[in-house]
């Protein structure tokens, strides 16, 4: 492929195997997007109900890191996890009747919006700890390679996870033990109401305090779908010879913090639409893609808006969770199981 001084993929090059790719990864991105949308929906109609953060804009860092990824590869997330478990295989039907809290729902209902998880994809789940994904994903990492496998773990956090101090012990541990681990940092410029830049300074500087610990650190624009893909890959190379790695996607939060969060008292009201006018990253990736692909381009968006819409109208008409459902799966002592 031909690249530029810079070493990015020009547009030029972006025929053949690129096309395709690029093609795969718009799809993704849409779906990642078109989900959260119909979920705000439904919440604005008052069809559904709980907790809703959204990952509107930070679609190419969820998918081009997943991209790299294999089937028996672990993902863990936060809060804002939607677009990292569509990603690592979650169906929107699975992902709308969770929230819908259906039994067919990828926890069965139990989990919502914070606590889903699939073993069966690898996504091992949400959680609402900020930075509390971090320590499940380097235990399993390293059980995996005592295991022999050369499987990998990803956990997902967000810029105000970096203040976390189970971050830095996470990193500390994993280096010692040689985990098989990636950190991917979506920097997107808030830790609720705390701009990042007042804790870290300008985007990367995360990365480079992380490179200064002795970990494989790099920081990437996390509106480009083919930088992130192309980082990532190489890191994930990196992290499967058994060293843990560190990725900063630099990205923005379109949204509010969540659904009931009033950031117009901290920030602008138009910040999120502005941000989308000028770096929309579906759009950048359209773009780039060119007028050639315009046709498929189309049909991947009638396709992805049959399929989100189909999956709602399933989610929501499915049966909800059994009340008798409540404590299965919350503890186990199979030696006792066994003796009974």
């Amino acid at each position: 492929m031909q690249r530029d001084n810079g070493g990015a993929v020009t547009a030029e090059a972006l025929t053949g195997a690129a096309l395709e790719a690029g093609l795969g990864y718009y799809r993704e991105m849409l779906l990642v997007r078109s989900v959260e949308g119909e979920i705000e929906s439904l919440h604005r109609r008052g069809r559904m109900h709980g907790s809703f953060h959204s990952s509107m804009g930070q679609e190419a860092c969820a998918v081009g890191v997943c991209a790299s990824l294999r089937l028996a590869d672990i993902v863990t997330s936060t809060h804002r996890g939607h677009g990292h478990a569509i990603a690592k295989g979650v169906t929107a039907h699975g992902m709308i009747a969770e929230l819908f809290g259906r039994s067919t729902g990828v926890s069965g209902g139990r989990g919502g919006s914070m606590h889903l998880h699939q073993r069966a994809t690898g996504f091992y789940g949400e959680n609402a700890i900020v930075a509390g994904g971090l320590p499940w994903a380097a235990g399993a990492a390293w059980a995996r390679k005592r295991a022999g496998t050369d499987d990998i773990a990803v956990a997902f956090m967000g810029d105000g996870g970096f203040a976390q101090g189970v971050t830095h012990e996470v990193l500390t541990m994993a280096r010692y033990w040689e985990s098989p681990l990636l950190i991917v940092c979506e920097n997107n410029g808030l830790a609720h109401s705390m701009p990042a830049d007042r804790l870290w300074g300008d985007p990367g500087r995360i990365a480079s305090m992380v490179a200064a610990s002795g970990v494989r650190s790099e920081y990437v624009d996390g509106t480009d779908v083919f930088a992130v893909a192309e980082v990532a890959r190489g890191l994930v190379e990196h992290v499967r010879t058994g060293q843990p790695a560190f990725l900063e996607c630099g990205v923005f939060r379109v949204r509010p913090h969540s659904i009931s969060d009033a950031d117009y008292l901290y920030r602008s009201r138009t910040a999120g639409q502005e941000w989308m006018d000028a770096h929309d990253p579906l759009a950048k990736l359209r773009g780039r893609l060119g007028p050639e692909a315009g046709e498929r381009l189309d049909a991947i968006d009638r396709d992805v808006a049959a399929e989100v819409a189909a999956a709602s109208a399933q989610a929501e008409a499915d049966p909800l969770a059994s009340t008798s459902d409540a404590t299965r799966n919350l503890y186990t002592t199979p030696e006792l199981a066994a003796r009974a």
